[in-house]
């Protein structure tokens, strides 16, 4: 059985991070943590509302030096995306194999969907992965 499969249909909670619910951001960083040992920031203090911050984190400053951008997505690659296809960086999902993510938005339960789903490819930013300093 595949590490995702844990996780669809575990519902949405703004700040959740598990084991029962979860925002984008605590279903990276619960993946990172059981499937790959690495302890990242849990940014408790921010609500789901507010995740440009964690985006923002993740491209710039002390963090950005482990967060490479890459074009060859692969499983455990973050996607950034935009909150809708106008607005600014603010979501996050994990990628699940090279074409599909998991990723979960207060109007739905945890999800794996392909990066070229209607409604996710125009949000698309750009994809991170992980290294270590």
């Amino acid at each position: 059985m595949h590490w995702s499969s844990a996780y669809v249909g575990l519902p949405f909670e703004d700040g959740g991070r598990g084991p029962e619910a979860f925002d984008c951001w605590g279903v990276v960083v619960s993946v990172y943590r059981s499937e790959l040992g690495i302890e990242l920031p849990t940014y408790g203090e921010i609500s789901a509302r507010d995740l440009m911050r964690v985006t923002r984190a993740m491209q710039a400053g002390q963090e950005a030096e482990c967060w490479r951008p890459v074009n060859d997505p692969r499983e455990f690659d973050v996607v950034v995306m935009r909150l809708t296809t106008r607005s600014f960086p603010g979501h996050v999902g994990v990628m699940v194999d090279a074409k599909n993510m998991l990723h979960i938005e207060a109007a739905s339960h945890a999800v794996i969907v392909p990066l070229t789903h209607v409604l996710i490819r125009s949000r698309v930013i750009g994809i991170r992965r992980f290294q270590h300093k």
